[in-house]
């Protein structure tokens, strides 16, 4: 059987047990046609289901199909592995699906998993991530949807402590080994080879940076919290009023977030990072947004606060410049290891975003040198 035929089968399979799971919740509901989504750099497929008119009463009109090409990877990220070589009993989305739905209505609904937990049905939660929808919008709107989302995430970081219900995301964390691990990433695959003396005062300069990391306090944190992880959804009705409901703004946009399974215990200012200086994400986040958007997190912040504003911009610098060099050397990883060179197209923005946190950072002289001189940046000039 080709590939092809394979991946046929798998999809019919999703969409009779899509069907399975509509017959469960909205008796007479079927699902009648489905067709695949954009995928990205997961071990996952998506497809979105339609269902058969006339539908019953209160069901939605598609739903999405989540496909594991493999159900035994429940992390994306190689570098963690506190479940041993046979992974987690429980699919890490579901495990931290169920505990954070306790704590936001900014998940979409999980309404079904497969006995082998390779398929999934989730609540459509539409095609419009913050992304666009911040480009369809002024730049006073745009600024405000980006606000919410940093409204959202503050407010989750203290909502979602560890209740001993066995969520996944309190099992790992960004330790001092683990930026270690993504800032030997960086220097593996983000830069060219280079003057022995400097690659290694670089290296003692990142060691010296994951360890002021690994000192900041911690909660959890959502991990790729970017602009294309969080969809702009207008609200059926008005949000729930209870705890959980999530800020609304910029004419009622509801947030919705997905690919959350990487969940996990970071400094608070990771989330906000990742947010804030994302793939394209700097060409409407400037310099000067950022300070208020930064600003605008530290006052709505309850959980893992630093001091003051003023420590918080400096953690801020550190850790976004932690994540951008890992994005470096991440997409040349996947380029040239995972066979997935659409990701070098990125690399010319997120290394400007990279030489701009490391002229705004002290004590990275060496990796400062280092970048300018062999950044792997998919073709741009060294500046």
């Amino acid at each position: 059987m080709t590939a092809s035929e394979k991946t046929c089968r798998r999809d019919d399979d999703a969409a009779r047990f899509a069907s399975q799971v509509c017959a469960r919740l909205w008796p007479g509901a079927a699902a009648a046609r489905s067709e695949p989504l954009r995928g990205d750099a997961s071990t996952r497929r998506y497809l979105r289901a339609h269902l058969a008119e006339p539908r019953p009463a209160g069901a939605p009109a598609t739903l999405i199909l989540m496909v594991m090409q493999d159900a035994a990877v429940a992390l994306s990220s190689e570098e963690l592995g506190v479940f041993g070589k046979d992974g987690p009993k429980e699919l890490a989305f579901v495990n931290v699906a169920r505990f954070l739905s306790r704590h936001t209505d900014a998940l979409p609904t999980l309404y079904g998993v497969s006995p082998d937990q390779s398929l999934l049905v989730l609540e459509d939660v539409g095609d419009k991530p913050l992304w666009d929808a911040v480009h369809e919008a002024g730049p006073a709107e745009g600024e405000e949807l980006f606000g919410i989302a940093l409204d959202l995430i503050a407010d989750l970081q203290a909502r979602a402590v560890d209740d001993g219900s066995g969520c996944y995301a309190f099992l790992q964390a960004f330790d001092e080994r683990l930026f270690g691990w993504e800032f030997q990433h960086f220097l593996e695959y983000g830069v060219a080879p280079s003057d022995a003396t400097l690659v290694a005062k670089s290296r003692a300069e990142l060691a010296a940076v994951a360890a002021r990391l690994a000192s900041l306090p911690r909660v959890l944190a959502h991990r790729d919290y970017h602009a294309w992880n969080i969809h702009v959804q207008a609200p059926a009705e008005p949000p729930v009023a209870r705890e959980a409901a999530q800020p609304t703004g910029a004419r009622g946009a509801r947030l919705r977030l997905i690919d959350f399974q990487d969940a996990l215990l970071a400094p608070a200012l990771y989330d906000v990072a990742s947010l804030l200086t994302d793939r394209m994400t700097p060409d409407f986040v400037t310099p000067e947004r950022e300070a208020r958007l930064l600003q605008r997190f530290f006052a709505r912040q309850r959980a893992g606060r630093l001091a003051d504003l003023a420590e918080t911009r400096a953690a801020y610098r550190l850790v976004a410049l932690q994540r951008v060099l890992k994005v470096v050397g991440r997409f040349n990883y996947l380029a040239e290891v995972k066979g997935k060179p659409s990701y070098l197209a990125m690399l010319p923005a997120v290394c400007r975003t990279a030489r701009r946190l490391l002229a705004e950072s002290e004590g990275v002289e060496a990796t400062r040198e280092l970048f300018s001189i062999a950044a792997r940046d998919g073709g741009e000039t060294a500046a």
